[in-house]
């Protein structure tokens, strides 16, 4: 039956979870999973959204696609926010859809959605299976897809009479991804770029990392004295104790970085990013063709070279197979020690955060008791809005992956991502960081945390707005406030109904308490911390640390 050549066929691809909400319009391939439970595991969700922000993180934690199984219509149109997600973040990912069966197609049948139509400008690839036989042969030509290149997601759909449909087609052995390596004449040019570089930085994306690679990245860095400035929520690409790691652009920059590159930066190596306008709004003249500094651009994608950021050299490659590429080292200069010095000089150490503390940005204060309590090798999901600052400006990470973060700027990703981070990783501390208008956007996926035991420690940061929306509504309508204001539930009260135990504080004094009850207890815990400002960070403050990180 082809409902269960689909699981056979990701089985054969080493898929073991898919994240679901049942329908009617798949039961075929229910039943497969039923069949291979004991290869599978199949975690019920309880929203399409929440199912599709897990598999988007799955893909993003792991390298590996996140699987993602709903229903037709509403439970498309639902799970649609995860492949954006997926798209923003080039994230691999697999959405299988069920359709109604193909004779009721085009008449505007119950649920129907010409999802080619929906998905085909945010997905890499829509496929229809119409023919049982081709199943398999479709399913990992999906896989392939969701890992190739720049990785992203295809969506599949699954018709319910096709599912039920008899098939001999045999299970395929998994296709070996395509890969591109630099070419040795781009590799010299970037050698001779650097020795002759007297202020290079590397500015490190999220795309197609993995943990050597990362290791490379920081060995090649320290011994070269080339500084490395993560982009936006891509601060667990290097240790953050390196000497070369000299902070983040985009969301919550490290004050001062964004000016410094722009006065000295004479080579920058754009390195497993797209330039997004998020980075190039404290970079704009990356963008200026009459530019003082050299740009080198390496990204897996042809497609995205040369789109925003015209490069010197562009080089369609992973990051890995870049760094592999390389010398050891460039010996180091002088020159390049003096300016990676300058930049590392902007951070300050943990012990000044604590005196930083104000009623009108409590961050730091907060933050460094986080980081008393939580090792750097945790992972730490978070979703959108002013509260974002805190983990992304003032905790530091040492370990890849440990920071998840949509850049499509995603509210209620930080509670599904951590779901997928603890099944990934159930050895690792899971954290997850959310707003109060972020957490409610998909806090009911709690339940999913609870329904499979996972150790999961919520921190809401609850200033009863939409803090950012209030924040640019100020600035722009100063006086004139609209639609921000929210009238919250007690949160503690609302996880402990999910099965957990939770605290509500309101100074550094009292988190530090709750941190030290709930930071090594397990299962769902929740710490509200209730704050009187919109839980912005002060971009004019110092901000990484020793000890402390973006």
């Amino acid at each position: 039956m082809a409902g269960h050549a689909v699981v056979e066929q990701l089985v054969a691809h080493g898929a073991d979870k898919v994240y679901a909400v049942p329908g009617e319009s798949y039961l075929a391939v229910l039943d497969g999973l039923y069949e291979h439970n004991s290869s599978v595991e199949v975690i019920i969700t309880r929203q399409e959204g929440g199912a599709a922000l897990m598999a988007a993180a799955h893909g993003q934690l792991t390298g590996k696609p996140g699987i993602c199984m709903v229903t037709r219509g509403p439970g498309a149109t639902n799970a649609s926010i995860g492949v954006h997600v997926a798209s923003q973040d080039a994230s691999p990912m697999v959405l299988f859809i069920g359709q109604v069966p193909r004779r009721n197609k085009g008449n505007r049948s119950f649920q129907e959605v010409d999802y080619s139509a929906m998905f085909g400008t945010i997905a890499k690839e829509v496929i229809e299976i119409n023919q049982a036989d081709r199943t398999p042969e479709l399913v990992a030509r999906a896989m392939n897809t969701a890992i190739s290149g720049e990785p992203g997601p295809v969506v599949v759909v699954l018709p319910e009479d096709v599912l039920t449909d008899e098939t001999t087609a045999p299970i395929l052995e998994p296709p070996a991804p395509m890969r591109s390596w630099p070419h040795p004449a781009d590799i010299e040019r970037v050698v001779q770029m650097l020795g002759n570089a007297r202020s290079p930085v590397i500015v490190v994306g999220h795309t197609r990392w993995t943990s050597e690679a990362c290791n490379r990245l920081r060995r090649f860095a320290e011994t070269s004295d080339i500084p490395v400035v993560a982009a936006v929520r891509c601060a667990d690409v290097i240790d953050n104790d390196s000497e070369a790691f000299v902070g983040t652009l985009g969301l919550r920059t490290t004050p001062g970085l964004a000016e410094q590159l722009e006065r000295e930066a004479d080579l920058v190596i754009l390195l497993g990013t797209r330039p997004d306008a998020l980075t190039l709004s404290e970079f704009p003249t990356l963008r200026d063709p009459e530019r003082r500094a050299k740009v080198v651009h390496v990204y897996p994608d042809p497609d995205s070279l040369d789109r925003i950021v015209v490069a010197d050299v562009a080089i369609p490659s992973p990051p890995e197979e870049f760094l592999n590429a390389l010398p050891q080292k460039i010996p180091p200069t002088a020159e390049r020690a003096r300016w990676r010095g300058v930049l590392r000089a902007l951070c300050v150490n943990n012990d000044a955060l604590i005196e930083m503390y104000s009623a009108e940005d409590p961050a730091p204060a907060f933050m460094a008791v986080f980081n008393k309590h939580i090792d750097t090798n945790a992972i730490v999901s978070t979703g959108a809005g002013n509260y974002t600052g805190w983990p992304q400006r003032f905790h530091r990470f040492s370990t890849y992956p440990s920071l998840a973060g949509s850049q499509s700027g995603a509210m209620g990703y930080s509670i599904p991502a951590a779901v997928a981070a603890a099944l990934a990783f159930p050895d690792r501390r899971v954290v997850a960081f959310a707003g109060d208008g972020c957490f409610l956007m998909n806090g009911q996926e709690l339940a999913t945390v609870s329904q499979y035991r996972l150790d999961v420690l919520v921190v809401v940061v609850n200033n009863s707005r939409f803090g950012t929306i209030r924040d640019h509504q100020e600035r722009r309508f100063p006086g004139r406030v609209s639609g921000t204001g929210l009238a919250n539930p007690d949160f503690a009260a609302l996880a402990r109904a999910y099965g957990g135990d939770a605290q509500q504080v309101r100074t550094p004094e009292e988190f530090s308490i709750a941190l030290g009850e709930f930071a090594d207890s397990t299962g769902l815990r929740l710490i509200e911390i209730q704050t009187e400002t919109d839980g912005r960070v002060d971009r004019r403050a110092p901000s990484h640390a020793q000890g402390s990180r973006q």
